[in-house]
């Protein structure tokens, strides 16, 4: 019963924003809009436990060995809307950090990641000094 109800909530939720896919990544504020925290709630439903995206700082990155950090807007454009628009789900998965995390990252909630084979402590740690660097 809970796969058919996630399957059903995959197909319900791929519609709606294949529908609306424009109102995602149209800018590169690293706080979501309310259409960007609904799709990423939902592709993330199953690891996110409880955690709100909802004003949180998000930072995105891509590449098979984690180190490609992008913007939100390059983010959907590149890694999510083309699998959303073929009704296929993106790889997609997240790091929540901790508070120091957060701290020496600049304030950054969570990291986002798409498309990456293998993030390591090491890939995380430099990509958190990475973000701490460019206020």
């Amino acid at each position: 019963m809970r796969t058919l109800l996630t399957i059903s909530s995959f197909f319900w939720v791929f519609g709606l924003f294949a529908q609306s896919s424009d109102s995602l990544g149209v800018d590169d504020n690293p706080i979501l809009n309310d259409s960007e925290v609904q799709l990423l709630s939902s592709l993330l439903s199953e690891s996110r436990n409880d955690f709100d995206f909802t004003d949180k700082k998000v930072a995105f990155i891509t590449g098979s060995n984690g180190r490609t950090i992008v913007s939100k807007s390059e983010y959907f454009k590149n890694s999510v809307i083309p699998w959303i628009e073929k009704d296929s789900e993106p790889q997609i998965f997240m790091v929540e950090l901790t508070e120091g995390e957060k701290n020496e990252s600049g304030g950054y909630d969570v990291i986002v990641l798409s498309w990456v084979k293998i993030f390591t402590p090491k890939s995380q740690e430099r990509a958190i000094q990475y973000l701490g660097n460019k206020k």
